[in-house]
C-alpha cells in the first residue's frame, strides 16, 4: 500500500519547509485544521518547552551517576513493576542491595520542577526495618526527606512505598542522594519516581506509549516544528455549528484555553461545524508553555493509511442526524460527552478470505467509536456513535458511520471474570427511550462483584474486575474494545450509580489498594483525587482490543443511505423515514478474517504512562 504513505511523507516535508523557512500560506490539511487556511503566523512549537501540569517520572535504581557501597543483584523474577500497565514487555531486572549502613547512590541533573512532594521507592525487604534519607546535591548537601521503611516480609514481594520530600526545596534542576542510613543490608531497591510540575518535556515523546506487537502500533505525527495555533484557525461566524462543537472548557490552570481546543474542527456531510481529533498536548502563545487538553482521542486519524477516505472525524454527527431527523421529539436526541471520541487506527493487516482460506490480503482500517468509561451514561445506553473506513487490497473502500450497539438499553454485565459476569439493572432511563437492542454487550466493574470470594480470589482477579471490556458487531463483523484503567465502577449505593475507582486506593480492605497502580498512588504525595493526572484510573489504557474481520454483501450502489443506527438502507435519503446518513460501502461485497494475535492492536495508554496530563473525566 505505498501509494498511502505517499501524502503522509509530503506532509511532513510540509512541514518541515514551513519550520525551515517560515512558509504559511500553503492551503495543507495541517495538525487538526480543516476547512479553513493555515495560521499566518510563521511561528512553530518548539521541540522542548515548560510543562505546567503534574509530569510523572520514573527512574531506574541503576542510572545512578555514582554509588557508593550499593551492590547490583537480579531482581525476582516476577517483579515487573516498570511497565505497570503491561503496555510493553519488561523483562527480569537488576536491581541496587546491601542498601544500608550509610551507603548511597547519585543521581545527577533531575529535573523536580517548582517542587516534588514524595519520591516513590520501588523496595523489597524481608524482615525488620529501614530508613532512607534524601539530600541535595552530594552525600553532605541539605536533607529534603527521610522515611522509615517496613518489611515486605519477602524478598519476592515488592512494595511503592513513600518517602516524603520538602518541596520548598526539592524542586529546580537538581542532584539527588538516596542514602540508607538503615541497618538491614538485605533490602533491594529497584526504581524510584516522582510527580513533579512545570518541568521541561519533548512534545513528541508523550503523546502515547505503545506496545510493538503483530500489528504495528499506528505511528505518532510530530508535533515540533508545526505552526502555533492561532484564533483565525476558528470557523468563521456565517458556519452552522453542530451542538457538539465548543462545548469542551478547560478544568484546569494549566490546560490548554477554550479558543485553542475550538480550532480543531471539521465539516460533515451536513455542512455543519464538528468537533473533531486534536493531540493530548499543545503550545500555548498566551502563556509560552506547553498546555495540556487534559484528554486523548485516541490515535491521529493522519497516522491512517486510509486517510483520504476517513478524514477527520467529527465528533456527534450521528448524534446531530438522530435530533435533526426527530424535531418533533426531541427526547430522542442522544447526548455523548466530548471527552469519550476515540480513534483507532489499525494499518497493513493481513486477513484471509472466509470461504477461501489461501486468498489474503493486507487492510488499513480506521475506526472512531464513543466510549465514555467515566460517567453513569454507558451502565444504561447501548447506542455508541461509531465510524469505520477502510480498504484492502483489491477490494473496494467503505466509509461507515452510524451508531454501534452494545447489547440491550437499560442495562450492562459485570466484569468478564470469575464469580462476575452477572448482569444488572441500574434503574436508569436510557437516553433516548427507544434505542434498539443489538451488538453483544458492554462489562462495567462494580461494587459487588470486587468483594466477591474469598480474599485471595478478590486479590488474583483484580485487574479483570477493574477491566471494562465493550463488544458489538460492525462493518460485519465483531469489534472488542477494552480498557483496563477506568476512572469509574457502578455502585447501587451511590446516588450518581457511581463511584470512583481511585478512592477504592484508599481503602486499606478494597482488593485493589493492594494493586501496583493504586500503591504509586497512595505513595505520590497528598490525596489523590479522581479527575487528577496523578490518578492511574484514566480511561487511557487499551489492552487486547480487537476485531475480527470485515464482511459487506453485494450492494446496488456505492453510496447508500440509512438511519442513525446503520439500518433501512437505500439509494437515496428518506429523510422523513430519518435515512439521511450517507454510506459507503462496496458494491461487490467480500468476506475476510483475521484470528489469534494478528487481530489484536498495539496496546496502548494514551497518557504516555503519566507525562501528558491526561486525567478523568476522558
Amino acid at each position: 500500500m505505498k501509494y498511502k504513505i505517499t501524502r503522509f511523507c509530503f506532509q511532513a516535508a510540509i512541514a518541515l519547509l514551513v519550520s525551515l523557512f517560515g512558509i504559511s500560506h500553503l492551503n495543507i490539511p495541517f495538525f487538526g485544521q480543516m476547512n479553513v487556511a493555515v495560521a499566518t503566523s510563521t511561528a512553530t512549537i518548539p521541540a522542548s518547552a515548560l510543562a505546567p501540569w503534574p509530569v510523572f517520572k520514573r527512574v531506574d535504581a541503576l542510572s545512578f551517576s555514582y554509588r557508593l557501597g550499593l551492590q547490583t543483584v537480579w531482581g525476582d523474577y516476577w517483579e515487573r513493576s516498570e511497565n505497570p500497565f503491561s503496555i510493553g514487555y519488561t523483562g527480569q531486572s537488576q536491581e541496587l542491595t546491601n542498601a544500608a549502613n550509610g551507603n548511597y547512590a547519585v543521581y545527577n541533573d533531575l529535573d523536580l520542577g517548582s517542587g516534588v512532594e514524595a519520591l516513590m521507592l520501588r523496595i523489597a525487604l524481608p524482615s525488620g526495618t529501614n530508613s532512607v534519607e534524601v539530600r541535595l546535591g552530594s552525600v553532605s548537601g541539605t536533607i529534603v526527606g527521610w522515611c522509615n521503611i517496613n518489611s515486605t516480609n519477602s524478598l519476592s514481594t515488592y512494595l511503592t512505598v513513600p518517602c516524603p520530600l520538602n518541596s520548598s526545596l526539592a524542586q529546580g534542576k537538581q542532584n539527588l542522594v538516596i542514602r540508607f542510613t538503615g541497618s538491614n543490608s538485605t533490602m533491594r531497591f529497584n526504581w524510584f519516581a516522582f510527580w513533579a510540575k512545570d518541568t521541561v518535556q519533548n512534545i513528541d515523546e508523550i503523546q502515547k506509549t505503545q506496545a510493538d506487537r503483530v500489528n504495528k502500533g499506528a505511528p505518532i505525527i510530530p508535533i515540533a516544528g508545526q505552526p502555533i495555533r492561532t484564533q483565525n484557525l476558528l470557523p468563521a461566524s456565517s458556519d452552522i455549528l453542530a451542538k457538539s462543537y465548543g462545548i469542551w472548557s478547560p478544568g484546569k490552570t494549566w490546560e490548554c484555553p477554550k479558543w485553542m481546543h475550538d480550532t480543531y474542527w471539521t465539516k460533515a456531510d451536513d455542512d455543519k461545524v464538528y468537533p473533531t481529533w486534536h493531540p493530548p498536548i499543545d503550545f500555548n502563545p498566551e502563556t509560552n508553555t506547553y498546555c495540556t487538553y487534559g484528554h486523548e482521542h485516541g490515535d491521529d486519524p493522519r497516522s491512517s493509511e486510509v486517510f483520504e477516505i476517513a478524514g477527520m472525524p467529527a465528533f456527534g454527527y450521528v448524534n446531530e442526524q438522530l435530533a435533526t431527523n426527530n424535531l418533533s421529539n426531541p427526547s430522542v436526541h442522544r447526548h455523548e460527552d466530548h471527552f469519550g471520541h476515540k480513534v483507532l487506527v489499525a494499518n497493513n493487516w493481513r486477513m484471509y478470505n472466509a470461504i477461501n482460506t489461501t486468498v489474503t490480503t493486507t487492510c488499513d482500517v480506521s475506526l472512531k467509536l464513543h466510549m465514555g468509561t467515566h460517567s453513569p451514561d454507558a451502565l444504561t445506553n447501548t447506542a455508541h456513535e461509531m465510524f469505520a473506513s477502510g480498504k484492502c487490497d483489491g477490494l473496494e473502500p467503505f466509509n461507515l458511520k452510524h451508531f454501534a450497539l452494545f447489547g440491550a438499553a437499560g442495562g450492562f454485565k459485570e466484569a468478564e471474570t470469575s464469580l462476575c459476569n452477572l448482569p444488572v439493572n441500574p434503574g436508569i432511563t436510557p437516553s433516548p427511550t427507544n434505542q434498539p437492542s443489538g451488538g453483544v454487550h458492554r462489562a462495567i466493574p462494580t461494587a459487588e462483584c470486587y468483594q466477591r470470594g474469598t480474599v485471595d480470589q478478590q486479590i488474583a482477579d483484580v485487574s479483570k474486575r477493574t477491566t471494562e471490556y465493550w463488544l458489538t458487531n460492525f462493518a460485519g463483523k465483531s469489534f472488542y474494545f477494552t480498557i483496563t484503567n477506568p476512572s469509574r465502577f457502578y455502585d447501587a449505593l451511590s446516588s450518581t450509580k457511581i463511584n470512583r475507582t481511585v478512592d477504592a486506593c484508599f481503602n486499606s480492605l478494597h482488593p485493589l489498594s493492594k494493586t501496583l497502580l493504586c500503591q504509586e498512588a497512595l505513595a505520590s504525595g497528598s490525596k489523590v483525587q479522581w479527575d487528577d493526572p496523578r490518578s492511574p484510573f484514566r480511561g487511557t489504557s487499551h489492552i487486547q482490543t480487537h476485531f475480527s474481520g470485515l464482511a459487506f454483501k453485494n450492494s446496488p450502489s456505492s453510496v447508500i443511505y440509512t438511519d442513525a443506527y446503520g439500518r433501512n438502507a437505500r439509494t437515496s435519503p428518506a429523510p422523513d423515514l430519518g435515512i439521511t446518513l450517507k454510506q459507503i460501502v462496496p458494491v461487490q461485497g467480500f468476506e475476510y478474517k483475521v484470528d489469534g494475535q494478528a487481530s489484536l492492536f498495539a496496546d496502548r495508554e494514551y497518557s504516555a504512562l503519566g507525562r501528558n496530563g491526561v486525567r478523568a473525566p476522558n
